[in-house]
């Protein structure tokens, strides 16, 4: 008789900001010097939001409309309502969002795969195998984490059903375990005065993600046991982010 077993525990990793380091939106250098729109300021905007809402950054909003308006270099948070700026066009504008989307499911890969490398370590210390990154696993640790990103939420259960989804990924795949587990973290910025460009994303480096995950769980009790869980051989782990960048879901899966 098979025996299925989910070991299943919640963290929640509070990051607070604590200085000012550069987005990672790329200027656009190699864009057309004329590729630009005008974008009629609103009441409120700040131009670190025009800079996130545009894949640009607040020194390139400043070199589009130095001539127009200078004051902008010497004082940012003078921008007011109903200037006139030169904006990224629609090809700049793409060009970034592309470059900005790549760069970061490179880094989200790359910290998934720090997480793997950190955990065999903790888990070679107790004598015990390492895990092998499997494709299956981990379609379902990045079906969890975007599906969180997606709905808003930091649970295993989903907040609709309340069923484990899981199970229901494990059972879609016919995927065979006798034993499965899931530790599930995240990292946001979720203090209103942080400002748009001030990502987790930027203020992380894969490493820094990877630390910042890894040290939790082997702090938690619960998450721990999945860890030095003896029965499983096999992991998946994936990373998630929402499109402003303030939050970033992370899952990893094992099995036997």
């Amino acid at each position: 008789m098979l025996y299925r077993t989910l070991i299943l525990s919640l963290l929640l990793l509070a990051a607070s900001a604590c200085s000012v380091v550069q987005g990672f939106f790329p200027v656009e250098t190699a864009a057309p010097a004329n590729d630009y729109t005008i974008y009629v300021v609103k009441p409120g905007e700040t131009l670190s939001q025009l800079a996130l809402r545009y894949h640009t950054t607040i020194e390139h909003l400043i070199a589009l409309n130095a001539e127009q308006y200078p004051a902008l270099a010497r004082d940012p948070s003078l921008l007011q309502a109903g200037w006139r700026l030169r904006v990224p066009g629609p090809q700049a504008s793409a060009a970034a969002r592309a470059t900005a989307d790549a760069t970061t499911r490179a880094d989200l890969a790359q910290a998934s795969k720090k997480i793997i490398e950190q955990v065999n370590t903790a888990r070679a210390r107790r004598g015990l195998l390492t895990l092998r990154s499997d494709v299956a696993l981990t379609q379902i640790a990045s079906d969890r984490s975007n599906d969180m990103i997606a709905r808003d939420y930091f649970s295993h259960y989903d907040p609709a059903t309340g069923q484990q989804p899981l199970l229901r990924y494990l059972q879609a795949m016919h995927f065979s375990y006798r034993f499965a587990g899931e530790n599930i973290a995240e990292l946001k910025n979720d203090a209103g005065w942080v400002p748009p460009w001030l990502t987790v994303l930027s203020r992380y480096t894969p490493t820094d993600l990877a630390n910042e995950f890894v040290k939790g769980w082997l702090n938690s009790p619960e998450h721990r046991t999945n860890i030095y869980n003896a029965n499983y051989r096999r992991t998946g782990v994936a990373l998630s982010v929402t499109s402003d960048g303030r939050r970033i879901v992370a899952t990893q899966v094992f099995s036997d």
